[in-house]
């Protein structure tokens, strides 16, 4: 194994730790990441490497309306690209090559998390905000209390998984020890005093007040041991398995758990009481494709009580113009890419009579499944 490390991240708590783990891996020190990452090297088949390195650019990104669950969802970056080699992804059109980067300098990204955090929740701490708010509207109770109520149903949605599996990659990242207890404790209550007798009213009036704060965690690993080992069953992070009919498995998703591992995975964690998402993407129009997820939705209505899921999502294969294109330049015999058509919204994507039939059928195994990124 061949990891390089950027000069500045030699000293992360994170980038010893892999160091002791892979004691006999090639190391090389370089100055910065892109040195390496921005090379376009896949054709030369060279090995897939690590890079270790210190993110000096925003982690998050604003995601686009009707991506999940809530209009403020976001995405949030611990590294670039993935272990596995899902040949439809448009990481393979976004990036120049293979390798993996990890961001080591997981306290930065905390701060810029708990920045936005702060934002969304109105600048100011909950303790301070509330009483202060509470105490200029003294006369206008109703207003006040509208105010508050309004805010605690809101909820952030903090996804991880846009570039990379970070469940794959958690056994060198650690990821999931790091980042489920911090979402945690974004969460936790203020234990405000009673003012007037009115926050008596509200329920769960702490920091969730002013924004629950939630982080999903998409895989196509099976990988339960991170969740297991925490020691606790957390109560602000979703994870959500991405599911597809094995057939298509094997054929576009190279090197990713069976259907199989990962409804056992949901089986496991679903019984423990996680909070656990079914991800139905992407959906893929191939020859017999009816067929295909007929069987496959009785599979998961047979194997998995949906009761015990937490939410399910489904959506079809799409891209940008410009990664479509890239990917036909580097993948032009990849079958897949030619069922799509470019439409109005700019995306390329399957048909809208197709997503509309193959959206209905999932709509029949979960009444509650969001279809991503439809009007």
């Amino acid at each position: 194994m061949k990891i390089y490390i950027e000069k500045q991240a030699r000293e992360y708590p994170q980038t010893q730790k892999i160091l002791q783990k892979y004691k006999h891996a090639s190391v090389l020190y370089i100055d910065h990441y892109k040195n390496i990452f921005d090379k376009n090297t896949s054709h030369l088949g060279e090995e897939k490497s690590l890079i270790l390195a210190k993110l000096t650019s925003p982690a998050i990104t604003k995601a686009p309306p009707g991506y999940g669950h809530t209009m403020s969802a976001y995405f949030f970056k611990t590294g670039l690209n993935c272990i596995f080699d899902c040949s439809y992804c448009y990481l393979k059109g976004l990036f120049k090559n293979e390798h993996m980067v990890l961001f080591v300098n997981y306290d930065d990204i905390k701060k810029e998390i708990v920045g936005k955090v702060e934002e969304l929740r109105g600048k100011r701490p909950f303790r301070e905000r509330s009483l202060q708010d509470k105490s200029s509207q003294e006369n206008s109770r109703d207003v006040s209390l509208k105010h508050l109520i309004q805010e605690e149903k809101q909820v952030h949605w903090f996804y991880s998984g846009d570039y990379s599996d970070v469940l794959g990659l958690d056994p060198l990242s650690g990821f999931c020890e790091n980042f489920i207890p911090f979402f945690e404790e974004l969460n936790t209550p203020l234990n405000l005093p009673l003012v007037r007798g009115e926050i008596e009213q509200i329920p769960l009036l702490t920091k969730e007040g002013l924004g629950e704060v939630m982080m999903e965690i998409r895989s196509k690993s099976a990988n339960v041991k991170p969740f297991l080992d925490l020691g606790f069953v957390p109560k602000y992070t979703e994870i959500s398995f991405s599911l597809n009919p094995q057939e298509l498995i094997k054929q576009y998703e190279s090197g990713t758990a069976t259907l199989d591992q990962r409804i056992k995975a949901i089986n496991i964690l679903c019984e423990k009481g996680f909070k656990v998402g079914l991800r139905f993407l992407p959906i893929l129009p191939v020859k017999g494709w009816k067929k295909l997820y007929t069987e496959f939705i009785e599979k998961i209505k047979t194997e998995i009580d949906m009761d015990k899921i937490y939410s399910s999502f489904a959506s079809g294969l799409l891209y940008t113009k410009k990664d479509y294109n890239t990917m036909q330049k580097k993948y032009p015999t990849l079958d897949i890419l030619y069922m799509l058509d470019l439409e109005n919204d700019d995306f390329y994507r399957e048909s809208k009579a197709f997503r509309d039939e193959v959206y209905a059928m999932f709509k029949e195994l979960d009444k509650g499944c969001i279809f991503c990124l439809e009007n």
